[in-house]
């Protein structure tokens, strides 16, 4: 069992694989087929590439 933490360790740990999260998620989204979302992004390939972006602009 871990230790309590609090909001701001949870931020912390958060923000510190913030970027490996990202780059996680967009190597899974490029793993399926292109496919069709509602919302603010159209397909699966739309949502990667904002990604992308994010994940480029942080460096």
């Amino acid at each position: 069992m871990t230790r309590p933490q609090t909001p701001s360790q949870l931020k912390a740990e958060l923000e510190s694989q913030k970027d490996l999260l990202l780059k996680a998620c967009l190597h899974a989204l490029n793993e399926i087929p292109n496919t069709r979302l509602s919302g603010p992004f159209p397909s699966t390939y739309a949502l990667a590439a904002q990604l992308d972006r994010l994940i480029q602009s942080s460096k």
